[in-house]
């Protein structure tokens, strides 16, 4: 680790990554409460994505954990996660839903970005 601590651009990159699990832990909750408003046909459905998202909320915090103490390991799953965001974002924007899938993608992009930039290299490789 940096006598400076870690380079701004992987705190950014933390940060991102971060509020990507902020975000699925939101979904999680979001369908936890369908789970108790929705129709029998629907529980197992809100049940299961609540689960999922969860799940990928619980495993984003951990890589947004792992970059902010520098570990290598933690940009290959950041990199996987983002490189699967893009495709959602593209059929978003296909859809007519331009306002989810046009921010989406720019934070994807961004992320993608910021794990390849110098300074975030140089932070990983210490």
């Amino acid at each position: 680790m940096s006598p400076h601590g870690p380079a701004p651009t992987l705190r950014a990159l933390t940060v991102l990554v971060g509020l990507q699990a902020a975000g699925l832990l939101g979904a999680a909750v979001f369908f936890g409460v369908e789970i108790a408003v929705a129709t029998p046909d629907d529980r197992v459905r809100a049940l299961v994505t609540a689960l999922l998202a969860l799940a990928a909320a619980a495993g984003l915090a951990m890589v947004a954990r792992g970059l902010a103490r520098q570990e290598r390991w933690a940009r290959a799953p950041a990199l996987v996660t983002n490189l699967l965001v893009l495709p959602v974002s593209w059929g978003l924007l296909q859809g007519g839903r331009w306002y989810i899938g046009v921010p989406l993608s720019l934070w994807a992009l961004t992320v993608l970005v910021l794990l390849f930039v110098p300074p975030t290299d140089a932070a990983l490789q210490e």
